[in-house]
């Protein structure tokens, strides 16, 4: 391994050769830094751990598959396999599947909140926050934020956010507004980077959902 002892305790990126993955992080170093300690807390509680590790390497681009902001917006109109993703792993975990990941895309538009509150079912949860965010099941969450970006085809109004959680990896009985706390911060951090934050006026806590 390479990486100091220093370096160790500060929770900084160090590659494991053996593993692919960085040495052991704290929730708050996840995601390039963008959870808040209420956020951090939260990851904590769906994992049942406070140690996590991201992915080393690069991709066939040639870009870093670890996670950051800069790369994220940059790669914000590319394919699935260019989008510069989050994957969050237990550390630990050799199991190869990963806590969670998020990913963003832009998109022309978004369900209607009201109209989606409605028809929700106990499988589903929505949030009056950004532009529409829901919890799907045990897995999936899902927050659009208003950001005007321009592409290959041309601007798009809002930007998509998506968590997907892997089965059997969340702590039974972890509670939806968890993942939508560290959804909604990873996602304040990427409106800041594409400067669409006031555009995109998503709150530093999340409130309570529309249904429940």
């Amino acid at each position: 391994m390479l990486c100091g002892s220093l370096i160790l305790l500060m929770a900084t990126a160090c590659t494991d050769g053996e593993s692919g993955k960085e040495a052991t992080l704290s929730a708050s170093h996840v995601c390039d830094a963008t959870l808040t300690p209420p956020s951090a807390k939260a990851l904590e509680n769906l994992a049942s751990t406070e140690r996590f590790n991201e992915l080393t390497g690069t991709n066939q681009q040639g870009d870093p598959n670890k996670f950051s902001l800069e790369l994220a917006a940059k790669r914000l109109y590319g394919e699935v396999k260019e989008r510069n993703i989050c994957m969050v792993y237990k550390a630990g975990d050799d199991s190869g599947i990963p806590l969670l990941k998020i990913e963003f895309e832009p998109t022309e538009s978004h369900p209607v909140p009201e109209e989606e509150a409605r028809t929700a079912d106990r499988d589903r949860i929505v949030f009056p926050l950004g532009s529409y965010a829901e919890i799907n099941g045990d897995s999936g969450a899902n927050l659009y934020f208003a950001c005007s970006t321009h592409g290959p085809e041309g601007t798009s109004r809002y930007v998509r956010a998506r968590m997907y959680s892997s089965g059997g990896q969340l702590a039974p009985g972890s509670a939806p507004d968890d993942r939508m706390a560290i959804l909604n911060d990873v996602a304040r951090g990427l409106a800041r980077q594409l400067a669409c934050a006031d555009e995109a006026a998503l709150p530093a806590r999340v409130p309570a959902p529309t249904t429940a």
